[in-house]
């Protein structure tokens, strides 16, 4: 990509070339917190008219978050940990 800068007569101009770079990869870690609250209904219902819990839209944030990333680079690494009386770790 060029983008050209005019100076503040007309007669001078510079030019900047970006260079390109590489999206690096990374290395995700998603930890949530699975205790009993998180089970508790919501006020709106989804798609199918059933009523939300709120685990039901940390999940869906997470899926559409995966997706995102992946698409952006399909070589992030992901990790998921869950607490609620203990912690667990699962590696992706």
């Amino acid at each position: 990509m060029e983008v050209v800068v005019q100076g503040e007569s007309s007669d001078v101009s510079s030019k900047y070339t970006l260079n390109p770079s590489r999206i690096c990869n990374e290395d995700i870690l998603l930890c949530v917190d699975v205790d009993v609250e998180s089970l508790v209904e919501m006020k709106s219902t989804g798609s199918n008219g059933r009523p939300l819990t709120r685990l039901d839209s940390i999940k869906q944030a997470i899926l559409m978050f995966i997706h995102a990333k992946l698409s952006i680079n399909p070589d992030h690494r992901f990790a998921f940990a869950t607490l609620s009386k203990s912690a667990s770790l699962h590696n992706w």
